[in-house]
């Protein structure tokens, strides 16, 4: 059937040749992103994995330490840790295990998106997966800002510790 030739005329906002929505994704981008499917699937595992045995280690900690036996008493004591107790150790780790889950959720959802488009080769299915992959580096940009800034702080506090430490030395003698 035939266009009509009295219709509106259509914008096309993708840059194709056609406005409609059954384009397909070019097999070589399906394969460049199937090819990337395992990898992703296996580094979002390792993160699950990792989640898992940090909130295993935290629960341990949690448990000695909730024990209030000598171990927690000689680490007070010790000033390992800075004299943290083991409860406050053990809630550390499980906060940061909670780091890992969103970047593995998105990891996983970007490995099925790419299972989605390898079946349907449709635009459609190929931007849910690219906006999956960006919302991983998103978070993930934004965490090394953040691990960037906590390092320059820790950095100028153990220069200023050190220069107030050297500087009470020096009145000493």
């Amino acid at each position: 059937m035939e266009a009509n030739p009295y219709s509106a005329p259509a914008a096309n906002l993708y840059g194709a040749a056609s406005g409609t929505s059954t384009e397909a994704v070019s097999p070589g981008t399906l394969a460049q992103l199937a090819g990337t499917k395992p990898w992703v699937r296996y580094l979002s595992v390792m993160m699950w994995i990792v989640v898992g045995l940090m909130l295993l280690v935290a629960t341990g900690i949690g448990i000695v330490g909730s024990m209030g036996g000598e171990v927690d008493a000689a680490i007070k004591k010790s000033g390992a840790f800075g004299g943290i107790p083991l409860i406050g150790i053990a809630i550390i780790y499980a906060v940061m295990s909670l780091l890992y889950v969103y970047p593995a959720v998105k990891l996983w959802s970007f490995a099925n998106r790419i299972g989605s488009l390898a079946s349907t080769r449709s635009v459609a299915d190929l931007d849910a997966a690219l906006n999956q992959q960006r919302q991983f580096w998103k978070f993930f940009g934004i965490l090394v800002i953040v691990m960037k800034c906590a390092y320059i702080i820790l950095i100028i506090g153990f220069v200023a510790f050190g220069a107030s430490a050297a500087m009470k030395a020096g009145m000493v003698h």
